[in-house]
């Protein structure tokens, strides 16, 4: 778990101030894929979910729990670059990969954040157009599967999305968002441990899934 104190994201403001992130670049803009997608939103308000929804993942069978594997681990066993950016709070790192299942091409990225201290704190998996050009650092794992713990996947409905995760925290045209939060202690000390989920939905179905988990003093 993360120990360094670290700005809160949550506000409880109303859904009318949450706005799409600008700081990197639409996937559709024709330049190759590497850096991870920008957040869906700048801000998140208090949680409404009762309790953790997803913190871990497999990629190619490999375990990937939140706030606790290593990017360096990853790295070692599934292979990619690791790329790099920002400085102190700002810094981050990823890995990108990418694959393809029946319904088409997917990408998936491992981030981390300067809370995060060098493990996974954050996923981000997405369908991929057809003729999108992917940068030879995101690795490509072919048909090997990217697996959620919970029936929440690529290209299910709407209502599939409801039935698995229940009525949304908030959400923004066609972004679903998920909060949950809770405390909890550590050797004698009480630590808010908050848990992210976002989907966002293409013609009804799910196009990309956002996930991170966060536990700060």
């Amino acid at each position: 778990m993360s120990r360094l104190p670290i700005i809160s994201v949550l506000f409880c403001v109303a859904c009318s101030v949450f706005a799409q992130s600008p700081s990197r670049p639409s996937l559709s803009t024709g330049q190759a894929i590497w850096e991870p997608p920008a957040a869906t939103f700048d801000e998140y308000p208090k949680g409404t979910v009762s309790k953790q929804m997803l913190a871990s993942l497999r990629v190619s069978g490999i375990p990937v729990e939140l706030e606790d594997t290593k990017m360096t681990d990853i790295a070692s066993t599934l292979g990619g670059t690791i790329g790099q950016k920002g400085d102190a709070g700002l810094f981050e790192e990823w890995l990108c990969f990418h694959g393809t299942d029946a319904t088409g091409r997917w990408a998936l990225w491992l981030e981390s954040r300067e809370i995060d201290g060098g493990t996974v704190g954050q996923f981000h998996w997405r369908r991929l157009n057809m003729n999108a050009v992917v940068d030879r650092r995101c690795r490509m794992l072919g048909d090997r599967k990217v697996e959620l713990p919970i029936s929440l996947r690529l290209d299910i409905t709407e209502s599939e999305v409801l039935k698995s995760l229940g009525r949304p925290t908030v959400r923004l045209g066609g972004s679903l968002g998920y909060v949950h939060e809770h405390t909890e202690s550590f050797q004698g000390e009480p630590y808010a441990s908050t848990n992210i989920v976002v989907v966002l939905l293409r013609a009804g179905r799910v196009w990309s899934i956002e996930v991170s988990k966060t536990t700060v003093s």
